[in-house]
Protein backbone atom coordinates (compact mmCIF):
# COMPACT_ATOMS: atom_id res chain seq x y z
CA UNK A 1 0.00 0.00 0.00
CA UNK A 2 1.21 3.50 -0.85
CA UNK A 3 0.25 6.94 0.40
CA UNK A 4 0.21 9.83 -2.07
CA UNK A 5 1.09 13.22 -0.57
CA UNK A 6 0.89 16.76 -1.93
CA UNK A 7 3.35 19.36 -0.62
CA UNK A 8 2.37 22.99 -1.22
CA UNK A 9 4.68 25.97 -1.66
CA UNK A 10 4.75 26.51 2.12
CA UNK A 11 6.09 22.95 2.60
CA UNK A 12 2.79 21.86 4.17
CA UNK A 13 1.89 18.28 3.30
CA UNK A 14 -1.45 16.54 3.03
CA UNK A 15 -2.47 13.10 1.90
CA UNK A 16 -4.42 13.14 -1.36
CA UNK A 17 -4.99 9.42 -1.77
CA UNK A 18 -3.82 5.85 -1.40
CA UNK A 19 -2.82 3.28 -3.97
CA UNK A 20 -1.98 -0.42 -4.14
CA UNK A 21 1.01 0.12 -6.44
CA UNK A 22 3.31 2.89 -7.61
CA UNK A 23 1.57 2.89 -11.00
CA UNK A 24 -1.78 3.43 -9.26
CA UNK A 25 -0.18 6.25 -7.26
CA UNK A 26 0.69 8.00 -10.53
CA UNK A 27 -2.99 7.77 -11.47
CA UNK A 28 -3.92 9.43 -8.15
CA UNK A 29 -1.48 12.25 -8.97
CA UNK A 30 -2.89 12.67 -12.50
CA UNK A 31 -6.43 12.88 -11.14
CA UNK A 32 -5.37 15.46 -8.53
CA UNK A 33 -3.74 17.59 -11.24
CA UNK A 34 -6.82 17.30 -13.47
CA UNK A 35 -9.14 18.24 -10.59
CA UNK A 36 -7.04 21.38 -10.01
CA UNK A 37 -6.81 22.28 -13.73
CA UNK A 38 -3.03 21.94 -13.74
CA UNK A 39 -1.39 20.75 -16.95
CA UNK A 40 1.91 18.98 -16.33
CA UNK A 41 4.19 18.86 -19.35
CA UNK A 42 6.70 16.57 -17.66
CA UNK A 43 7.25 14.52 -14.53
CA UNK A 44 10.64 14.02 -12.90
CA UNK A 45 11.02 11.70 -9.98
CA UNK A 46 13.75 10.62 -7.58
CA UNK A 47 14.10 9.04 -4.17
CA UNK A 48 14.43 11.38 -1.21
CA UNK A 49 14.35 10.31 2.45
CA UNK A 50 12.83 6.92 1.61
CA UNK A 51 10.03 8.42 -0.49
CA UNK A 52 9.56 8.98 -4.20
CA UNK A 53 9.48 12.73 -4.88
CA UNK A 54 7.73 13.87 -8.05
CA UNK A 55 8.25 17.23 -9.73
CA UNK A 56 5.26 17.97 -11.97
CA UNK A 57 6.53 21.33 -13.20
CA UNK A 58 5.26 23.69 -10.51
CA UNK A 59 8.68 24.89 -9.19
CA UNK A 60 7.39 25.09 -5.60
CA UNK A 61 4.90 22.22 -5.17
CA UNK A 62 5.72 18.53 -5.18
CA UNK A 63 4.10 15.12 -4.85
CA UNK A 64 5.40 12.24 -2.79
CA UNK A 65 4.74 8.52 -2.86
CA UNK A 66 5.40 6.81 0.43
CA UNK A 67 5.18 3.10 1.17
CA UNK A 68 2.89 2.39 4.11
Amino acid sequence: MYKVIFQNSRKQEREIGTAVSVDDAYSVIDKFLDDHNFKSYYKRFWEENGRIKIDVGSWSEFMYIEKV
